[in-house]
């Protein structure tokens, strides 16, 4: 993959570097890969938490017992064809993202986060060629891939039940079971949602390639 230019400065890491934010997950995403050429694209981008199908997968199953030490998973998708940061989000767990398309993670520390607001520049970027996988440590900040091409489709495995609706409702940052989020000013879609307004700076954009 050539490296991203955004609207802003951005430094990009690939899965091998070191960072306290994630690691690389050693896997065949070859059946995963092969499973994500039946999501049917639109505008935007979709989140689906749970895929019965992507869940029988050897691969996830293996995740699952190296990554969660065999605590009950959920594997779904995120795919569209979104190039804004528009956000953070984060859970008190690991995530695992297994790149089925070239794509470009936004990264963050929920240790940045300052009176419940994130400065954008603080941010880093992860650039996953298909077939890589990457655990996002616990605290590490993210939204969706952005794509590199027309779209981007990842498989997305977190402890079942993380992204359903809460029980007591929205509370702050608490957005859902096992998330929190803040969004930029400028997702209105996010805030209409029940967002909490707190990422500041550049709603980071990705615009470009070195050379193009």
């Amino acid at each position: 993959m050539s490296t991203p230019k955004f609207s802003s400065a951005v430094k990009t890491l690939t899965v091998d570097d070191e960072s306290p934010l994630f690691c690389r997950v050693a896997t065949d995403a070859t059946e995963i890969i092969a499973c994500s050429r039946g999501l049917e694209f639109g505008e935007g981008n979709r989140y689906i938490a749970s895929d019965p199908a992507l869940e029988a997968v050897a691969a996830v199953k293996d995740i699952c017992a190296k990554v969660f030490a065999e605590l009950p998973v959920q594997a779904g998708w995120c795919f569209g064809n979104g190039r804004k940061m528009n956000g953070v989000e984060w859970h008190k767990s690991s995530e695992v993202v297994v790149a089925c398309t070239d794509c470009v993670l936004l990264l963050g520390s929920a240790a940045d986060i300052v009176g419940d607001e994130y400065d954008s520049s603080r941010a880093v970027a992860l650039c996953l060629n298909a077939g890589e996988a990457a655990e996002l440590r616990a605290g590490t900040l993210h939204l969706a891939p952005l794509a590199v091409n027309d779209v981007f489709a990842a498989a997305i495995i977190l402890p079942r039940g993380t992204n359903a609706p809460l029980a007591g409702g929205i509370d702050g940052t608490l957005r859902a079971v096992n998330k929190w989020l803040l969004v930029h000013p400028e997702n209105r879609a996010g805030i209409a949602a029940g967002g909490k307004v707190g990422v500041t700076g550049d709603n980071l954009t990705l615009v470009g390639y070195d050379g193009k």
